[in-house]
Formats: C-alpha cells, sequence, structure tokens
C-alpha cells in the first residue's frame, strides 16, 4: 500500500507541476484548466485528427482499468496497433505475476515478489520525474501507464489473498521449524545396545513410541510444496515472464 501511495503521490504533483509550469508559459494564472485540457486531452492524434469516438471510449475504458470486450480488442489492434501491443505486454506480464505467486512457498516470499514488481514501476517514474528530455505529456502518460500497471498487479496479489492461498502459505518461521522436524525424523536410530547402557527409561519408552504424525508446520510446508510445484508445472508449457513493463519498453525506444 506504501508502494501505491508513493506512485499515487508522484503523478499528483507531477500534474501539478506541469499545470502550473503551462499558466506560467501562457501567462494565465486565473485558469481553471485540467491538465488534460492545457495538453488537448489525453486523445491521440490519429484519435483528434479522426475523431474517433469508438477508439477514445477503448482509451478511455483501459485508463479507468476496465477490461475490453473481444469486439473492443479487435478495433483497438485494428485502430491503434501500439496501444493493443502495451496491453497485450500488460496482460502477459501480469499473468506471469500470477504464476509466481502461486509457485511461492511462504507468506514473505509473495510478499517479496509483490515489492519487486511495484518496486520497479516506482523506479520508472523516478527516472522520468525529472528528465528534462522528456516532454512532460509523455512523462505523464509513463506514470499513467505504470500506475494502471500496479493497480492490476495489486488486483492480482488480492485476488490470491482472498482465494485463501496465501492464507495457506507457511511463514519462513513456521518452515524452519517444520525442516528442523523433518531432518530430526531422518536422524538413524542408535543401535540398540547403545541404547540400553546410554540412554535411560525414559529416552527409551520415547523412542519405542510410533511416529508421531505431522506437525501442523510440516502439513502447511508440505501442502506449499505440492502447490508450487504444480504451479510451475503448468506453468511450464510457456507462461513467460515478462519483466519489461511497457513504459521502460517506451522509455529504451
Amino acid at each position: 500500500m506504501l508502494m501505491i501511495g508513493s506512485l499515487n503521490a508522484y503523478t499528483k504533483n507531477l500534474k501539478m507541476q506541469s499545470q502550473w509550469e503551462l499558466k506560467q508559459r501562457n501567462g494565465d494564472y486565473s485558469s481553471h484548466k485540467t491538465l488534460e485540457d492545457w495538453l488537448g486531452g489525453p486523445e491521440t492524434q490519429e484519435e483528434r485528427a479522426k475523431g474517433d469516438d469508438a477508439l477514445r471510449s477503448i482509451h478511455q475504458k483501459l485508463e479507468a482499468g476496465g477490461k475490453l470486450t473481444p469486439e473492443e480488442r479487435r478495433y483497438l489492434q485494428a485502430k491503434d496497433p501500439e496501444a493493443f501491443a502495451k496491453l497485450e505486454a500488460a496482460e502477459r506480464e501480469q499473468k506471469a505475476f500470477e504464476q509466481k505467486l502461486r509457485q511461492c512457498r511462504t507468506k514473505e516470499e509473495a510478499q517479496r515478489l509483490r515489492m519487486t514488481y511495484l518496486n520497479a514501476s516506482l523506479a520508472t517514474v523516478k527516472s522520468v520525474e525529472h528528465n528534462s528530455a522528456i516532454p512532460q505529456q509523455k512523462k505523464l502518460e509513463i506514470m499513467m501507464r505504470e500506475k494502471q500497471r500496479c493497480d492490476k498487479l495489486d488486483e492480482s496479489f488480492r485476488k490470491f489473498s482472498h482465494s485463501g492461498e496465501y492464507g495457506a502459505l507457511p511463514t519462513e518461521g513456521e518452515a524452519a521449524k517444520a525442516h528442523k522436524e523433518e531432518a530430526q525424523a531422518k536422524e538413524p536410530p542408535k543401535p540398540e545396545k547403545e541404547q540400553k547402557r546410554e540412554e535411560p527409561p525414559a529416552a527409551r519408552e520415547e523412542a519405542e513410541k510410533p511416529r508421531q504424525a505431522d506437525s501442523p508446520e510440516q502439513r502447511k510446508v508440505k501442502k506449499a510444496r505440492a502447490k508450487a510445484a504444480a504451479a510451475a508445472y503448468s506453468g511450464a508449457a510457456g507462461c513467460p515472464d515478462v519483466s519489461a513493463t511497457a513504459s521502460q519498453v517506451d522509455l529504451k525506444a
């Protein structure tokens, strides 16, 4: 949540800074125009030239975090191939993130994975914030794209948590305890003569008891191992690990 809040704060500050710079440039200090009004709106040049209301509506839907219908996807692909390619890249990354979540074996591992992905967006935002070579409108586009990316990843993590999969994972402390118990259970028994000579009666009684059932920690760890293995197997056929975000690709270009 702190990471999302930081990204929102960066975006808000950039908007305010951009509005002030545009007011200074135009000498219109009393204007109540929004940043989108100053910049001519979030429309692409193609939209403004053709007056494509359908394409504009699709872009607005994506900006609001909505899911496109098959017809809208086909229309976007035909009219704005670049935006469609970015959409597909974002979807692949989200699927890869969800696949990795299912392969986590502890709660802490899942949290670290989430923070790694969110940190990538924050790093991108920081890298463009004070870059004078990038126009303000482009900066805003990148920041909004990173915010949408984080919202989608956070949505995936919430679903993972609410499904019960996150709650079923052991903590790292529980995993360490389970590993210790497993190691102790695998230790070879002492020779019988040595047991009679060295072990007190209470220890012999304990050794003669039938093997106890797995502890709660061991059961959680074994279940997490099985689920991680199943997720890894199901993803082996081809859930790509897309580490570069759409905006990072955009920056390189």
